[in-house]
């Protein structure tokens, strides 16, 4: 089915039943101030849709996730996207498929007036920004960091006046222009990117699968959220993501080794057992018992 979502919401944000067959959800935009917004939208499908969706020119900062988004925990990625000129465009979503996300929509005319500089001055800046950093169709994704969970947590927990929420909006803002600039550094050198690389090589030894971020960082000579930043960049993955991929690729050497080690080999990886066997079948496609017994 195809669903124009600019069409489909009634005057709350939510659903029209005329479409409840297909799709539920909503998107509710709070005006912080003229040329700043704030929306929040979740959608789920009933049935495979393709929905078409519009957007006004400006700069979006995005978190998106799964499923409705209530703490930072929720957090599946962030984004930036810089959109030239209004734009419209589908997107796909399969039977049971849910997208929710958080963004703030700034024109460039109004960050330009914050950060004290020209229009032209704020678009050249961010366009060389995405240039260097090679962006795919003007969004840039960032990890999540402690860093900027702060100030997405100061959003999401907000219940005072808008006043207030703007003040955590530009916080937000700010933060993540930021560490777009380190991440900028980071690409540009050479002794940063050798030590995300040494960050990578320490996490392929068995007896570093389960180091914590900040110990890896002291490990190679670079602040937690520098290599957070860099490693996610640079090696396409979060180092959560990149341990956990490791560990269980660890875990089904020690298995073929050894079939009747499992519960020395669950232990050792870090895992509990439901969390073990939920990777395992996501990363081979099997349970560890047929695995072993495959292998």
């Amino acid at each position: 089915m195809q669903i124009d979502l600019h069409y489909a919401y009634d005057s709350q944000g939510d659903i029209k039943d005329h479409y409840a067959s297909a799709i539920s959800g909503y998107k509710r935009h709070i005006a912080l101030m003229p040329n700043l917004e704030l929306t929040e939208q979740h959608i789920s499908c009933q049935q495979d849709c393709i929905l078409s969706e519009q957007a006004k020119r400006g700069l979006y900062f995005t978190i998106a996730s799964d499923n409705i988004i209530k703490t930072t925990d929720d957090i599946h990625s962030i984004n930036i996207s810089y959109l030239p000129k209004n734009w419209a465009g589908d997107f796909y979503l399969k039977q049971g498929e849910k997208k929710s996300l958080i963004q703030m929509h700034i024109l460039p005319e109004q960050l330009a007036q914050v950060l004290g500089e020209t229009e032209d001055q704020t678009v050249q800046y961010f366009n060389h920004l995405f240039h260097i950093l090679e962006a795919q169709d003007n969004t840039l994704n960032l990890p999540v960091t402690d860093k900027n969970k702060t100030v997405w947590h100061a959003i999401l927990a907000h219940t005072g006046h808008n006043l207030s929420l703007v003040g955590h909006a530009y916080a937000c803002i700010f933060t993540l222009i930021e560490q777009l600039k380190m991440l900028k550094h980071l690409t540009q050198c050479s002794d940063c990117q050798s030590k995300i690389f040494h960050a990578q090589n320490l996490l392929e030894v068995p007896q570093n699968l389960n180091l914590k971020p900040q110990f890896l960082a002291n490990q190679v000579g670079l602040n937690e959220e520098a290599l957070t930043l860099g490693f996610h960049y640079l090696v396409g993955q979060s180092i959560t993501s990149y341990s956990k991929h490791r560990r269980i690729q660890y875990a089904a050497e020690q298995l073929r080794k050894n079939p009747n080690a499992k519960t020395s080999i669950v232990a050792d990886s870090g895992f509990s057992e439901a969390q073990f066997e939920a990777i395992f079948i996501q990363h081979f496609g099997i349970s560890s018992q047929h695995y072993g017994q495959i292998h």
